[in-house]
């Protein structure tokens, strides 16, 4: 132990990181901050589902503020890049440096979400973001202009798959765009990650543990993220994909249904947290596909709040109870944050809470039969508009904006019919 500037150092070696799992067990320290034992108790209640749930949340909320602002900054690069629209030059040092952030930290988002699941998982964060990279490395993302096809799995299906090399004589799998942008391929190599390296760190001498720890870490997860983990989810995208498909393909009706269900359903699905598998399925398939149809729907729920919420305010305006509720919720709707408004007074006035799911019903399903897509995952509430800027035109922001607009209609009618100061005052007051 040395003692200098009024700080001691205590040198422990080759077995720091026992020490530091112990102060971290002991103190409720990780990541520098001091965990909630009560919030890590209930994480592990409620059953498979709801573990899912707290662990994917937990691992998408720490990035959702600077994927928000890359999500608009990116759909407003491109929104004014359209040849009808040409106020931005794509040649300028203005766009090249925007759309570097916009849409690099899509491109990277897999290693961002490696060092976020890396720390839900109690892993070493770097190695998360390690294998993040692995999976987002160019000469990967780019093996298919590179490299001749050396075979395919399941020719002739709707899970087709060429493969360009292989390992150890298994296929190395790769999607059109690679892993950037993906999600779920990179957690589930962490959360694999995770489990090898405390494995090594039982196991593996004290002496050794600090360099072998890693590299088995480190290679085993990667090799297995590229010939199992990403092979796997690219075909439960598959099977969502046909799914999705079925039903936008079903004669007239088709597109209706399925935009209705995703619209209506997807504030439901906000409630019980389970959005999160959505969105992550919808990121999934704009990185594999470049656009989704999933989202292009279930994405008008905060428009609609947002409609309902000015509804509210305008209807309860003799009421300040109320007004103190409605007024700040509605303005964090509008920048698309909708539990306030969802938990302060749809929920509780049950009434509001089914008209918003009959909005987003009817814009959904407007949005569906107009075969809208959202080309990436940005803003939200008012800034979504510019999620569904892409395709070489207006033409699906223009689809969202007549598909808002009914929904937006109808929710704004309703609330006010059904709006009731009364009651309103009985139930929040």
């Amino acid at each position: 132990m040395l003692r200098a500037g009024g700080q001691f150092q205590v040198v422990i070696g080759t077995r720091v990181e026992e020490a530091y799992d112990l102060v971290v067990a002991k103190t409720g320290l990780a990541g520098g901050v001091v965990d909630d034992p009560d919030a890590a108790a209930e994480d592990g209640q409620g059953g498979f589902l709801n573990t899912f749930m707290n662990t994917i949340s937990g691992i998408l909320v720490p990035t959702l503020g600077v994927l928000t602002a890359a999500g608009i900054v990116k759909g407003v690069v491109s929104f004014l890049t359209l040849e009808n629209i040409g106020l931005l030059d794509p040649t300028s040092g203005l766009y090249m440096l925007l759309y570097a952030f916009g849409d690099g930290f899509f491109y990277f988002l897999p290693i961002l979400l490696g060092f976020s699941a890396a720390r839900k998982f109690g892993c070493n964060e770097y190695i998360g973001a390690g294998i993040g990279a692995a999976l987002v490395y160019p000469s990967m993302v780019n093996i298919g202009q590179t490299m001749e096809v050396a075979g395919t799995l399941f020719a002739g299906t709707a899970f087709e798959m060429s493969y360009f090399n292989t390992f150890l004589g298994i296929p190395i799998v790769m999607p059109g765009a690679g892993y950037t942008s993906s999600v779920f391929p990179v957690i589930l190599a962490v959360l694999l990650a995770s489990k090898l390296e405390k494995w090594c760190k039982k196991t593996i001498a004290p002496n050794l543990r600090g360099i072998l720890t890693p590299i088995i870490t480190c290679v085993v997860s990667v090799v297995a993220a590229y010939l199992v983990i990403g092979p796997v989810l690219n075909l439960v995208c598959g099977v969502i994909s046909i799914v999705v498909d079925f039903l936008f393909s079903i004669p007239v009706v088709g597109g209706l249904i399925a935009g209705g269900l995703l619209g209506g359903g997807f504030g439901v699905l906000v409630m019980f947290g389970l959005h999160w598998i959505i969105i992550g399925m919808a990121l999934q398939l704009i990185a594999q596909n470049g656009f989704d149809y999933i989202m292009a729907a279930g994405g008008i729920g905060p428009m609609i709040g947002m409609f309902q919420g000015l509804a509210i305010c305008w209807a309860c305006r003799k009421n300040q109870k109320v007004r103190d509720l409605a007024i700040p919720a509605t303005i964090s709707q509008i920048c698309g944050v909708g539990e306030p408004l969802m938990y302060s007074i749809l929920i509780p006035i049950k009434k509001l809470f089914a008209i918003n799911i009959l909005g987003g019903c009817v814009g959904g399903a407007i949005i569906g039969a107009l075969r809208t897509k959202m080309y990436m995952f940005g803003g939200s509430g008012l800034f979504g508009i510019f999620n569904y800027a892409g395709g070489g035109g207006m033409q699906d922001v223009i689809k969202y904006c007549v598909g808002v607009a009914a929904g937006g209609i109808f929710a704004i009618v309703a609330t006010l019919i059904a709006y009731n100061d009364d009651e309103a005052t009985k139930i929040l007051g």
